[in-house]
């Protein structure tokens, strides 16, 4: 273990001086000398000798900038053993900087400086503590119980998920040692990343249980939707067991389904449902299923669809370190499987059909029905919720099937995590909320703090030279609404030959099947100006017709709309426009800052009788205006 030096200790205030050190080391990088004592944390816990599960990467993928529980208890600890006058944040509202934990409340910044000797003793001998062996004598151990995904200090970076990489350099850090750089360079604060387990405040440190469920391998389908149709009537069965994760019962082992991760692994399940039980190994066309997730280490949606399928639903919505369960009527695919993923972090879940439905002329699209959550416990079998009344028969004049799905405005990408683009890397990255199956994607590019003005290709194609190109310029910023190709929810972002630059994707839609993304753009039309209260649902419409949008609503995919919003308030929150006969989407939409206005470009699908509905989560002023549609 690395512990700074106490004896004969001075103030050296400003007797900072920069290095260029990197490697793998327990500790803190760099260990000053001549530092005054500092505090080691106490455990208050004892502690087992089983290990928590090891970190991964899992960046910020919604929107929920709340404090969790072991982002608070890791500040409390902090502040029982410097001082309680220490300065810790958490929280960040969700349109400042870029790709960030302290939007989701699982990252937090102890204000504590590199130029101050005490300061200085207080963070290296935390840092120590916390990736020096531990009192078992494992490297790394009190960070692995803490759930440490990575942490930013005195100009490097440490990742929790990558140990072996230690301390490399943050973000150009070594060639800018004056003051101006502290706060970016993280000399003026530790940066503190948790994964969601750690989040939770529920691992090995806090209370001596491991969270040491493994999480569940990567799966893959090159199946479709079985029947296009299925019958009225449903023949009961079971409940038929499918999938238990927590007792290994339709996976290999006992693991954990966990969101899909940075790297592009898909960590979606494919359930087999047919040929288990009572259930056919054949003709069947879809099963209805209760879901339980049980938990869950963050507030979560879990959806459900057939493989093949273009949309999924959310079938249960789980808050933190909670159980819940819902319901669904799902499609069953070729190879008899349905699919679930989960939005954030991980959970337990467990499967039980208690039905299935023959092939028939009934519409077969997922219904799903989030049930109630409650305490987390044994691996529950939930009591099967009444029968749905039977759809309605489909009208005589059927719309065509729509291949652009609408996401409202959701962060695909930002590369500040990882660093800007250099010149000529080809960065391959996965966008938020755009499944495998997505051919191309509709998206909001922006660059900014680019070094010198240059050309970014964008898109998933077998010749990076042939993707669709971005111009940018230097050091402005400049957004564009582009349709790129992408690859298993991937793209491929290649760098300009001489500068580097900082990108950020969000996602209006997608589309399936090769279908082309037909965007038309208008002459700019407001169809609404005015304050909203927090909850607020504001219909508008019909809109075809309105402003050069086409008269036949069948003939709109989605309609692009700049969204203004400003608000008084103290919180954060955003706009949601989707269809008014539809459910509000489950990404961020139009961002509410406090404090200063906000533009940005969402889209919506329309409403059966083409009308749509904007909401707010906080009282806000909002305008909005139609700038453009997606052809059908």
């Amino acid at each position: 273990m690395i512990a700074p030096t106490s004896a004969g200790a001075k103030d050296n205030s400003g007797n900072w001086t920069p290095s260029t050190w990197t490697g793998e080391v327990a500790g803190p990088p760099v260990p000053g000398t001549g530092l005054p004592p500092a505090a080691v944390p106490a455990i208050a816990t004892a502690l087992p000798p089983v290990y928590d599960v090891p970190a991964t990467y899992e960046g910020q993928a919604q929107c929920d900038p709340v404090t969790k529980p072991g982002s608070q208890r890791l500040s409390d600890l902090i502040k029982a053993t410097y001082g309680a006058d220490q300065t810790v944040w958490v929280n960040r509202a969700c349109d400042v900087g870029g790709q960030s934990e302290h939007k989701e409340g699982r990252a937090l910044d102890w204000m504590t400086s590199v130029r101050n000797a005490q300061q200085r003793a207080n963070a290296e001998t935390f840092l120590a503590w916390l990736l020096g062996p531990d009192q078992f004598g494992t490297p790394y151990g009190n960070a692995t119980r803490l759930g440490v995904m990575y942490i930013g200090w005195n100009d490097r970076i440490w990742r929790g998920y990558d140990t072996k990489r230690g301390w490399t350099e943050l973000k150009g850090c070594f060639a800018t040692p004056g003051e101006g750089s502290d706060t970016t360079c993280h000399r003026n604060h530790i940066h503190i990343s948790l994964t969601w387990d750690g989040a939770s405040g529920r691992s090995s440190f806090w209370d001596g249980t491991p969270m040491d469920g493994p999480y569940c391998e990567p799966q893959k389908s090159g199946a479709s939707v079985a029947s296009e149709g299925r019958s009225a009537d449903m023949t009961p069965v079971g409940p038929v067991r499918v999938l238990g994760t927590r007792k290994a019962v339709g996976v290999p082992a006992r693991c954990r389904l966990q969101q899909d991760r940075w790297s592009g692994d898909s960590k979606r399940l494919f359930v087999k449902v047919t040929g288990q039980g009572g259930i056919p190994e054949t003709g069947v066309a879809a099963v209805k299923v209760n879901v339980t997730a049980m938990a869950s280490n963050s507030n979560a949606n879990v959806r459900i669809w057939s493989p093949g399928q273009n949309k999924s639903q959310v079938v249960v919505k789980v808050p933190m370190n909670m159980d819940a369960a819902g319901t669904a009527i799902v499609p069953v695919s070729t190879d008899g499987t349905i699919a679930l993923a989960t939005s954030a972090g991980a959970a337990d879940i467990a499967v039980e059909v208690v039905g299935y439905y023959g092939p028939g002329d009934q519409p077969n699209a997922t219904e799903a029905t989030p049930g109630a959550a409650g305490p987390m416990g044994d691996d529950v079998t939930p009591a099967p919720p009444a029968e749905p009344a039977p759809a309605p028969a489909p009208p005589p004049e059927q719309a065509p099937v729509d291949e652009f799905i609408s996401l409202g405005s959701e962060v695909g990408y930002e590369s500040t995590a990882q660093g800007p683009i250099q010149p000529g890397e080809e960065r391959v990255v996965s966008l938020a909320a755009v499944p495998p199956e997505a051919t191309s994607v509709l998206v909001l590019v922006t660059t900014r703090e680019a070094t010198k003005r240059g050309k970014l290709r964008i898109g998933m194609t077998a010749d990076a030279s042939t993707a669709p190109m971005f111009r940018f310029p230097k050091k402005g910023v400049r957004s564009a609404v582009m349709v790129v190709p992408v690859g298993n929810g991937q793209v491929r972002l290649t760098g300009a030959k001489k500068a580097t630059v900082q990108v950020r994707v969000e996602v209006l839609g997608y589309a399936v099947n090769g279908q082309p993304i037909k965007v038309r753009g208008l002459p700019a039309t407001r169809i609404s100006a005015g304050k909203l209260d927090a909850g607020a649902a504001l219909p508008l419409g019909p809109l075809p017709g309105i402003g050069g949008l086409p008269t036949k609503a069948k003939k709109i995919s989605g309609v692009i709309l700049q969204v203004w919003t400003k608000t008084k308030g103290p919180d954060a929150g955003s706009v949601r426009a989707y269809p008014l006969d539809g459910v509000a989407p489950g990404t961020r939409s139009a961002p509410i800052t406090p404090g200063k206005p906000y533009t940005s470009l969402v889209v919506t699908e329309l409403g059966t009788d083409g009308r749509i509905v904007l909401s707010p989560s906080v009282q806000a002023k909002v305008r909005a205006t139609i700038v453009g549609y997606i052809h059908r």
